[in-house]
C-alpha cells in the first residue's frame, strides 16, 4: 500500500473514532532534512497540534533507532503512521514517547494539548503483513535449528524435527515457505543436489524480530530479584547447571563488552527449584528475567554457560538501547558471520 493511502486511511479512522478534525498543511518539507511524508494539524475542540508525519507500511524492530532519530530532529510534534505495528513494538514506542497511529485507528498520541490512547480496534487480515506459519512458534523453532546447523537441510526430515522439537509433518511446508521467501536455494554438495540458506544475515534479523514477538512471550516465566544482593555483583560465580545466561549476561561472557544491568536466565527444569537454587523471589519489577529453554543442547555438552550466539544476538538486536545493539553486532561478527 502506498504511503499516502496508509495515511489517509489512518487519519479517516482516527477522526471517526475521536470526532476530531484534520487539516493537511502545505509544503511538507523539513528544512535541512530529508523530504517528509506530510504535515497535518489535529484539532479536538479548542485544542490543536501540528504534526510532522512519517509513514511506513510496516514497522520492524530494527527501524526504531531511525524513527527515534527522526523524532529528535523534528521541530514540531512527530507522528509515526503505519499500516500495522506489532504489539511488542507499540510498547517500545510508548516507552520512548514516540507517537504512533495504525491504519486500524489504534494510536498513542501525547502532547501538551492532546492525549489519545486507543488499543481496541481490530486489525483486519488485509492490514497484517503477509507472514505464514514459518514465523509462528513451531516455525521459529525450525528456523533456529537450521540457522544453527545448516547441514540439517540436507539430511532426513526426522533429524530436523528432532533437533527443533517440532512435528515431522511440518518440515516440508516450512522448507517450501522458506524457498518462496527467497531464503533457500538449490545447489550441489559432493555431486549431489542439496539446499543452501540464502541471505543468511537477513534471515537472522527476521528471525530475531519474530522471536521477540511470537516465541519469546511463550517461553517467558516471570521477573524476580535476588534475595542475596551480592549475586548482582558476583553473578559470574553462580553455577549454571540447569540454566543458561541470555541477553546482556551472554553478551558480557561472549564479548566482554557489556556490564549487565538486567539478568536473563533460560532454565531447563522447574521454576521453583531454580528460585531455591538462586535465592530468587518474584518481583514484577525485578532485574532477573526467567524463561524456559526451547532448544536442545548439543550432545555431551552440559557446560555451556550461555544461550547459543544466535539467541543472544536476537535478544540484544531487538532492543532500542544502543549498547545492547552494539553488543549484538559484536556477537554477530565473532560467532555468526
Amino acid at each position: 500500500m502506498k504511503a499516502l493511502d496508509i495515511l489517509h486511511q489512518a487519519i479517516e479512522k482516527l477522526t471517526m473514532l475521536t470526532g476530531g478534525t484534520v487539516t493537511y498543511l502545505p509544503d511538507p518539507q523539513h528544512p535541512g532534512k530529508k523530504e517528509i511524508d506530510a504535515t497535518v494539524e489535529l484539532t479536538f475542540g479548542t485544542r490543536n497540534t501540528v504534526f510532522i508525519i512519517e509513514v511506513r507500511n510496516e514497522l520492524r524492530i530494527n527501524h526504531i533507532p531511525a524513527v527515534q532519530k527522526l523524532k529528535t530532529e523534528t521541530v514540531q510534534e512527530f507522528l509515526l503512521v503505519c499500516q500495522y505495528i506489532p504489539m511488542p513494538l507499540k510498547a517500545q514506542l510508548r516507552e520512548l514517547k514516540i507517537n504512533y497511529l495504525e491504519a486500524a485507528g489504534n494510536c498513542y498520541i501525547e502532547t501538551a494539548e492532546i492525549f489519545l490512547y486507543i488499543n481496541d480496534q481490530q486489525v483486519t487480515a488485509t492490514r497484517l503483513p503477509a507472514e505464514g506459519k514459518l514465523w509462528k512458534m513451531a516455525g521459529l523453532k525450525f528456523l533456529f535449528a537450521i540457522l544453527r546447523h545448516p547441514d540439517l537441510l540436507n539430511g532426513p526430515y526426522r533429524k530436523i524435527a528432532d533437533e527443533a522439537g517440532i512435528a515431522l509433518g511440518n518440515i516440508g511446508g516450512y522448507l517450501e515457505e522458506l524457498r518462496k521467501e527467497g531464503f533457500l536455494r538449490d545447489g550441489i554438495i559432493n555431486n549431489t543436489k542439496g539446499f543452501f540458506i540464502e541471505q543468511n544475515t537477513r534471515l537472522m534479523e527476521r528471525w530475531a524480530e519474530a522471536y521477540e514477538a511470537n516465541l519469546r512471550p511463550r517461553e517467558w516465566i516471570g521477573n524476580f530479584r535476588f534475595m542475596d544482593q551480592n549475586n548482582i555483583k558476583n553473578w559470574r560465580e553462580l553455577k549454571t547447571v540447569d540454566f543458561k545466561w541470555g541477553g546482556e549476561n551472554a553478551a558480557a561472557l561472549m564479548t566482554g563488552f557489556l556490564h549487565p544491568e538486567r539478568f536473563t536466565i533460560y532454565i531447563t527444569g522447574n521454576r521453583v527449584d531454580m528460585m531455591k537454587k538462586l535465592k530468587l523471589v518474584p518481583d514484577p519489577n525485578g532485574p532477573v528475567e526467567m524463561l524456559q529453554q526451547f532448544w536442545r543442547d548439543e550432545e555431551n555438552d552440559n557446560t555451556q554457560a550461555t544461550v547459543p550466539p544466535l539467541l543472544a544476538f536476537a535478544e540484544l538486536i531487538t532492543k532500542y538501547d544502543s549498547r545492547d545493539r552494539e553488543a549484538a553486532e559484536r556477537i554477530k561478527a565473532k560467532y555468526l558471520d
